[in-house]
């Protein structure tokens, strides 16, 4: 366990020398970020950015943890958590090659991503059931819960099909969905301090210090659906299989509200023709620029991109503090 801090520090500069290099590979090839046509006006300048900085991440993450089962002995919830990680990152890898070879921003259909989602929450139910059926936590509370097996299925299958989507929708902005991601790594090691999970945690802390080198304003490299789902699939996975699955909507209180603006966006204007925001997901209504098509409800912002990254940070810094707060009533 020794090696396990030296070893993540130095997967920081591995992984930026990584996504620097498969950048300059694209930009060779002349493939990149397809952007809406209904988008924000801002965005017009990330088309043609590199948009698989996902694919360095999962694969210098993988390797390291393999390598790391050299020195530990290795359980089932790491297996689980990295078979979550590449299932969903394929899936989010698919999705990507056909948005590139369309030249359009939508890959995969909804339908297609909902039935791949659902075979592989399937499938990992199914082949780590003793890890998803550990008791899970309440928050604010000492008590456990041990669901029944249909119960758990549906935990899994919910857990990764929103997770995996947050994550996507919060992909938006340089720095966002990374810097998130981040934040929520340090609340599952505050709420379980594991030696797995610190092999599986802090590996990934470094390599996803080393994209945001890459990803900052203004991105070099953008983390690209295989990255957003493949690092859906890993918080899920770790929240299931730590017990702590109904700690995750306040761990991640700003994936909440991005997934839950686009779902308000939706029933607003199915019901009424009128819009809550400028335009969903939640950054796009703080966004210069954003192009209202319809009058919305709520009065819009005009703030820059790194300034509505930041503070998007501080507020799920705020999310992560009340879910280490609810894991110390246990």
């Amino acid at each position: 366990m020794k090696v396990l801090i030296p070893i993540s520090i130095a997967l920081a500069p591995i992984t930026a020398y990584g996504c620097a290099l498969l950048a300059r590979l694209m930009r060779h090839r002349g493939v990149g970020q397809q952007v809406r046509e209904l988008g924000p006006q801002g965005h017009a300048s990330k088309a043609g950015t590199p948009n698989m900085g996902g694919l360095v991440i999962l694969s210098v993450w993988t390797a390291s943890v393999l390598c790391l089962g050299a020195f530990v002995t290795w359980g089932r919830p790491i297996g689980f958590v990295l078979a979550a990680g590449a299932a969903h990152g394929i899936i989010g890898l698919v999705d990507d090659i056909c948005s590139m070879r369309r030249h359009r921003s939508l890959g995969l259909s909804v339908s297609w991503k909902l039935l791949l989602g659902t075979l592989v929450a399937g499938g990992l139910f199914f082949l780590f059931r003793d890890v998803v059926s550990v008791p899970q936590r309440i928050p604010f509370s000492s008590a456990t819960v041990v669901l029944p097996p249909f119960a758990t299925f549906f935990l899994v299958w919910l857990s990764f099909l929103a997770t995996t989507n947050s994550v996507n929708l919060a992909d938006g902005l340089d720095g966002l969905a990374g810097g998130l991601t981040v934040l929520i790594l340090v609340a599952l090691l505050l709420l379980s301090p594991l030696p797995w999970t610190l092999i599986i945690l802090l590996p990934l802390l470094g390599v996803l210090s080393g994209f945001l080198w890459m990803n900052g304003h203004p991105a070099q490299i953008i983390l690209g659906d295989v990255g957003a789902f493949g690092l859906g699939g890993i918080i899920a996975a770790v929240f299931l299989s730590t017990g702590t699955i109904f700690f995750l909507p306040l761990a991640g209180g700003v994936f909440v509200l991005e997934a839950g603006s686009v779902i308000a966006q939706v029933i607003l204007c199915k019901t009424t023709g009128m819009r809550l925001f400028k335009m969903s997901p939640l950054h796009h209504h703080f966004e210069q620029s954003t192009r209202a098509r319809n009058s919305h409800v709520l009065p819009g912002f005009e703030w820059p991109e790194t300034k509505i990254t930041l503070r998007f940070w501080l507020v799920q810094a705020v999310f992560v503090g009340l879910a280490v707060w609810a894991g110390l009533h246990t």
